[in-house]
């Protein structure tokens, strides 16, 4: 068995949310795993649209932001999970429904706003509690939330 599997998925913006997935009793940020051959932008952003149901033609990429890394069992052999993310804004309309992916689990998708990240974070996993503290202290951040409130 292969020690290694690589995965990529993004953190969505839509205005002043961001778009989490539950699943398995922890809010996520949408992800999957690299096929061969294809690259991690391109997986970033089917995954999402699968996970979610938001249509790939409206999720335009930003940014790419730092990978997480993490150890887990698979099969009795631990397995090191690397993760490519992407910051994404979505284009499309605000009333777009979201179908979570209940074939990988995902029981529901909902946009927080940046002042409710505090209520999903503690159910999260540390990695993306992480990602989302490094997305949050980007130069990049603070230039999407001034461009957000001149508008």
């Amino acid at each position: 068995m292969n020690n290694k599997i690589k995965t990529a998925g993004g953190i969505v913006l839509k205005g002043d949310k961001i778009l989490f997935i539950y699943k398995r009793g922890r809010w996520d940020l949408p992800k999957g795993k690299v096929e061969d051959g294809a690259s991690t932008r391109e997986t970033a952003k089917i995954e999402i649209s699968e996970e979610t149901g938001l249509p790939k033609k409206q999720l335009k990429i930003l940014k790419k932001l730092i990978p997480t890394h993490y150890h887990k069992k698979v099969d009795g052999e631990v397995v090191v999970k690397k993760t490519e993310w992407f910051l994404f804004t979505f284009e499309g309309d605000g009333d777009t429904i979201l179908i979570p992916d209940t074939n990988e689990g995902i029981t529901e998708c909902r946009w927080f706003a940046f002042d409710e990240l505090i209520l999903v974070l503690p159910d999260s996993h540390e990695r993306i509690r992480y990602l989302i503290e490094f997305f949050l202290n980007m130069p990049y951040y603070k230039e999407y939330r001034s461009e957000l409130s001149s508008r």
